[in-house]
């Protein structure tokens, strides 16, 4: 049987995918402890995108964002349990740029219950539009997000 998540945990879950946004568009670097695990894996991208490991790299990457940064808003966010106890979220991504255009795709995270609450310790973003070198989308890529019976949320009483 699946883990199962209490109503807290959920929350807890939902804040801190809720808080990368306000954090990163923010450059609230302090704050980052409140979203990840010390250890976090980001993955920007597919194909040659970016590659960041831990919490100290990712923090010098959001301070070298241009202050006309892309602004996110997490939406639609399913959160799936596997039979081993993995907890991973997928969420999509609005990204509106200071030009007024727009680029969106998914949020691919693993998150970890650690003393001080739940964190992302994996996150991948996948783009959707615009397509990254005109490449189909990276349906292979989201295959453990995928929603399936046996591992939707079953929520603890």
């Amino acid at each position: 049987m699946a883990l199962e998540l209490s109503a807290s945990d959920i929350a807890e879950i939902r804040q801190a995918l809720a808080l990368f946004a306000h954090v990163v568009d923010n450059k609230e670097v302090d704050a980052l402890g409140l979203v990840f695990t010390d250890d976090v894996v980001i993955e920007i991208g597919t194909g040659k995108g970016t590659s960041l490991r831990g919490i100290d790299t990712f923090r010098d990457y959001v301070l070298q964002l241009p202050v006309d940064a892309a602004d996110h808003q997490t939406v639609d966010t399913a959160i799936l349990v596997d039979a081993d106890g993995a907890v991973r979220a997928r969420s999509r991504y609005i990204a509106i740029r200071a030009d007024g255009s727009i680029t969106n795709g998914d949020y691919l995270d693993i998150l970890t219950r650690t003393p001080q609450g739940w964190r992302i310790s994996y996150r991948r973003t996948v783009p959707r539009y615009p397509r990254e070198d005109g490449s189909p989308a990276p349906t292979a890529l989201v295959e453990k997000w995928r929603p399936r019976p046996d591992s939707l949320l079953v929520t603890a009483p």
